[in-house]
């Protein structure tokens, strides 16, 4: 085979993965990405702090701790960590935005996302410089792992 050959096959076999990429991209499998990724800023989890002092801690206790005896779970523990373990971002902003109720829109979905990026702050989990998004579709790309092994 000519050098020419070679070079338009290579170039064929180039567009042909990116093709396969772009496929995988536009038909909903989930990229490779989990909270570890620093996946929300530093901004929001500020945010989620003031709000969370405002509306949450009364339940959840200032430091996140819980009260079971109450039916509050800890937000901050190793046991929380291990609960979402295999879920996905999706999977705790909704469960946050349905709040005590179980009925979607108890909070709206910006409060979910600032209070899910706080949760992770507090739990150890870094932030970044992308935002997490209120986009269910793009939270649902991001597996909640309990440590940064996975």
């Amino acid at each position: 085979m000519s050098r020419y050959a070679l070079v338009l096959a290579a170039m064929a076999l180039v567009a042909a993965s990116a093709q396969d990429n772009a496929v995988r991209a536009n038909s909903g499998i989930p990229a490779a990405a989990n909270i570890w990724a620093g996946i929300y800023t530093q901004e929001q989890a500020a945010q989620g702090g003031k709000f969370y002092t405002a509306a949450c801690s009364r339940c959840h206790g200032e430091r996140l701790e819980g009260d079971l005896d109450q039916g509050f779970p800890a937000l901050a523990a190793p046991g929380f960590m291990v609960e979402w373990d295999g879920q996905t971002m999706a999977d705790l902003v909704r469960h946050i935005h349905t709040g005590l109720s179980d009925k979607p829109g108890d909070m709206d979905a910006p409060t979910a996302v600032v209070l899910a990026a706080f949760i992770l702050n507090q739990n150890g989990v870094p932030s970044g410089k992308t935002p997490l998004s209120i986009d269910a579709r793009e939270q649902a790309k991001i597996l909640f792992t309990k440590d940064q092994s996975k």
